[in-house]
């Protein structure tokens, strides 16, 4: 597993508790510039938690999505700490996922709101 925070600090309190796992690997990196040097490598789950991979470099991440394999977003629902305006990214991110193609695309009003997407194969 790989997972990329932009912030120190909250990478070294995932290191602490999960850095002894030898499966993991924990990337300290801006995540936009991270998903480009991933191009051309293929993962089963690609979980996009921030704007990297989910409002920017969207077509990138989608890219790195092997067949078979899950893209998920959350936060898709309302909610209290969203600046005003976010939700129009909301709505314009909810239809590019409904239009893709090579994705089944599940919508989950569960939690934060889900997106599942399965890549095709």
């Amino acid at each position: 597993m790989l997972s990329v925070d932009n912030n120190p600090e909250a990478a070294a309190v995932a290191a602490k508790h999960l850095g002894s796992d030898k499966r993991l690997t924990l990337k300290v990196a801006e995540g936009a510039e991270f998903i480009r040097s991933l191009a051309g490598q293929k993962f089963d789950l690609v979980f996009a938690d921030s704007w990297p991979g989910k409002y920017n470099t969207l077509e990138e991440t989608l890219r790195l999505v092997a067949p078979g394999g899950f893209y998920v977003v959350d936060d898709m629902l309302p909610q209290p700490n969203w600046v005003a305006g976010h939700e129009k990214s909301v709505a314009e991110l909810l239809l590019k996922l409904e239009g893709l193609k090579d994705f089944h695309v599940s919508k989950m009003n569960w939690s934060t709101g889900l997106v599942l997407c399965a890549r095709k194969t």
